[in-house]
């Protein structure tokens, strides 16, 4: 893997997903709305990944979650493949994929918070740009961005593009499709309308060994749609009525499981040396039922796996909101209200084996979600800019889970948990600027947040035939706690200092915070289901950017230290119930992270058409101060976390990036990408200290090499293009997993792919 690492940095190109296929002779700029308003990328003093509609559809990205490969500094848990994308920004996040966990790095969809991670999955058609804003943003955006933010834009209705849409088709390798439209169009002077749908169809890749057919598992079914209506009241008020919904009933991946036991279920001596053999080892189902397939007639890319084929989703989504702006002349008055109807539901076998050690079935959830926000915007004419702001929600959760441990030797039984869980916020901000001179500028904002949440738990054993647990069935049961943030302050200092048009040096202190929250999984005492406290992050920041040789050469960057408090996730405790040890959702304890991170994109000159682009982080985040946890290290001595790596947190990542573009003739053009980018060895729980630990729960750095050919006509009507993803064909696990019981399965990877692909615009 080493050469192969050494052999692409050597090569330097990687996937273009922000060149069109016309020649530019200069950098084109950016525009984000980081800030509540529209500004030049180059002028915010915020290290942003910005994707416009057109780097959207190019990237081959169906799902915000596929934009993740393209920015180093940022990566994603994603439970089993199953649509719930939690973001990791610079190594904040937290791996809880329960309807309740808020994650650390907030989404906002047209404005709208969504409240939990599991409605992530919501696609990505018609949008108009993402914007992946680094760092915490505690300020404009308030609570649960002490990761960051990510920002989608859909397309909206003009009145003064006439009719226009498009129509992009796809097919590719495992009979995978994707189907996605738009139109828009203006009724009148006065109104305005768009409409866009979308469907993924197919692409089942992996066999099971539990069955005996070729299950073709991982087909998508996922369809979705938007419509818009804009009403331009007079000259200064605009109202624009949103409505969108859709479903995935896809089926997720299937895990492979990794074998770390003896026959005897012991350890194995390869898993203590810290690698995972299949010749070697067994899996803990291999133990109990020698007759059942070995590891190694599983293939190590996920193609052909031990893990029955049950991993499937059944959500829908039905959603509303509405936008008013008016322009008062000395500022502009924006109300947005929204409203989310989510349901969830989902079933997976969650360790990798034929028999049911620990499946869960009919997981089922809703979540209720609205918003409303006012905020008042200065017009920039002066030397102050200000925003003032004010939100409020409130969101309802219900949750009903089963789990199934029916073919466990030791004891048989069902397991059932339920909760009920409101949450109510409010907060009010305020973002200042001040142009000092013509170099020189302060900002700032602060924000004041108020929150609540209550939960109603119960947790129910059903029939236990051997009474291994005796007691009753009910291990707890009408559980009520509540969790209040009162008098919570957010927000930032910072100044710019501009030396001239083309240069912005910046430096800032900010403030951002995750809520605290309940645990929502399965829990086998009171303690489980009280709060955990909110986490904070404090970040020393100091970047720049930059346009050179006439606009042809951009180069970005920043320095950042977090001084990270109250670090939520999970520890591990000793079960009486289980005998066992289990993870608990809980405040671990003080981290630091220190990183730097860079963006190059240069037009060579001398050679018309090419564009070259980089993007690198590096990181080092650890534990400096955290809880002692019954984990230990090889000589059985128990140990706390300091000293070790935070999980999703690679030392070093980078994309490489190359397009070139040519005529064909005076009608036809084509565009050439070909791109790498690389992950390096990251840990997936806090507790990896040991060789054992390594094998079980480590996750090999890893590079994916893609490429794209494309033809177009000249006048940008219509667009074929032939799309390759992961070349190299590399073996990779997307994610390492654990149930916390007995067994050690990762979320494979999918191989190499191809599609075709055509779009039509008018």
């Amino acid at each position: 893997m080493n050469n192969k690492k050494r052999l692409v940095t050597a090569i330097a190109t990687a996937v273009a997903i922000n060149a069109n296929l016309s020649y530019a002779a200069v950098l084109e700029e950016v525009i984000v709305s980081a800030q509540k308003r529209n500004e030049s990328l180059q002028d915010v003093p915020i290290a942003v990944a910005a994707f416009s509609q057109e780097d959207l559809k190019k990237s081959g990205a169906n799902a915000v979650q596929d934009l993740i490969e393209f920015v180093p500094g940022v990566e994603l848990f994603d439970d089993r493949g199953a649509g719930q994308p939690t973001w990791v920004i610079r190594g904040v996040g937290l791996a809880d994929f329960n309807s309740n966990n808020t994650p650390a790095s907030a989404i906002y969809y047209d404005d709208f918070y969504l409240t939990s991670n599991v409605m992530g999955g919501i696609g990505l058609f018609d949008i108009e740009r993402v914007e992946i804003l680094k760092g915490p943003q505690g300020g404009l955006y308030g609570k649960n961005t002490s990761g960051g933010a990510v920002l989608i834009h859909s397309q909206a209705p003009s009145l003064q593009d006439g009719n226009n849409g498009y129509l992009k088709a796809s097919y590719g390798k495992w009979n995978s499709s994707t189907l996605e439209g738009a139109v828009g169009t203006a009724l009148s002077d006065k109104v305005a309308i768009r409409l866009a749908a979308t469907t993924h169809q197919g692409g089942g890749w992996q066999d099971s060994l539990a069955t005996a057919k070729d299950d073709e598992w991982g087909d998508s079914d996922f369809s979705a749609y938007r419509a818009q209506l804009l009403f331009q009241a007079n000259d200064n008020v605009d109202v624009l009525f949103k409505v969108d919904g859709g479903y995935d009933r896809s089926e997720t991946t299937l895990l492979y499981n990794q074998p770390v036991y003896d026959a005897m279920g012991n350890f194995c001596q390869a898993a203590l040396n810290g690698k995972a053999d299949e010749d070697s080892c067994f899996t803990f189902g291999n133990v109990l039922d020698p007759s059942l397939p070995l590891p190694s007639e599983q293939d190590r890319d996920g193609t052909k796996v031990l893990a029955p084929p049950t991993n499937e989703l059944d959500n829908s989504w039905q959603a509303f909101a509405m936008h008013i702006n008016w322009d008062m002349s000395f500022a502009t008055f924006t109300a947005i209200t929204g409203y989310i109807d989510y349901e969830n539901k989902q079933e997976f076998d969650f360790d990798a084996e034929a028999p049911n050690f620990l499946n869960e079935r009919e997981g089922d959830a809703e979540i209720k979600s609205w918003s409303q926000e006012f905020r008042l915007t200065s017009n920039g004419n002066g030397k102050l800019d200000w925003l003032i702001g004010f939100t409020y929600a409130e969101d309802e959760i219900s949750d009903n889970r089963k789990g199934d441990l029916t073919d466990f030797p030791f004891f048989q039984t069902s397991s059932e948990r339920g909760f009920e869980q409101e949450n109510e916020s409010w907060s009010a901000y305020v973002q200042l600027k001040y142009q000092i001179n013509d170099y020189l500028a302060a900002n700032g904002s602060l924000r004041y947040t108020d929150e609540e949440k209550e939960i109603f738990n119960v947790f129910h054993f059903d029939e236990d035939p051997l009474n291994n647990f005796g007691g009753p069935s009910y291990i707890l049961n009408n559980i009520k706690t509540d969790y209040k943030l009162e008098h919570n302050y957010s927000g930032h200092l910072g100044l710019d200092w501009t030396p001239t048009e083309d240069i912005l040096v910046y430096g800032k202190i900010t403030q951002g915070f995750k809520s605290g929250g309940f645990f929502g999984g399965f829990s086998f005492y009171e303690s489980d289901v009280q709060p955990y406290k909110e986490e904070h992050v404090l970040s020393y920041e100091v970047g720049f950017k930059s346009n050179w040789l006439d606009n042809t050469l951009r180069v970005n960057g920043d320095v950042f230290f977090y001084d990270y408090q109250e670090v939520q996730g999970f520890i591990v405790i000793e079960s009486d119930v289980t005998n066992t040890q289990l993870s608990k959702l809980d405040n671990m304890g003080d981290a630091e992270h220190l990183g730097y991170e860079l963006d190059i994109i240069w037009l060579p000159q001398a050679v018309e058409g090419l564009k070259l682009s980089g993007s690198f982080t590096w990181l080092d985040a650890e534990f400096t101060e955290a809880k002692k946890t019954p984990v230990f290290d090889p000589a059985g001595n128990t140990q706390t976390l300091d000293g070790l790596d935070r999980t999703f947190a690679p030392d070093f990542s980078y994309t490489l990036q190359a397009n070139y573009s040519w005529m064909l003739s005076d009608a036809y053009e084509a565009e050439a990408e070909l791109g790498y980018n690389w992950r390096d060895d990251i840990v997936s729980k806090d507790s990896t200290i040991s060789p054992l630990d390594h094998a079980a729960k480590g996750q090999d750095g890893y590079g994916l090499l893609n490429a794209r050919f494309a033809i177009a006509d000249v006048e940008g009507r219509w667009e074929l293009a032939l799309a390759g993803k992961n070349l190299a064909n590399e073996e990779y696990a997307a994610r390492v997993t654990t149930d916390d019981v007995v067994t050690y399965p990762l979320v494979p990877g999918q191989p190499r792919s191809w599609s075709i692909e055509a779009l039509y615009n008018w």
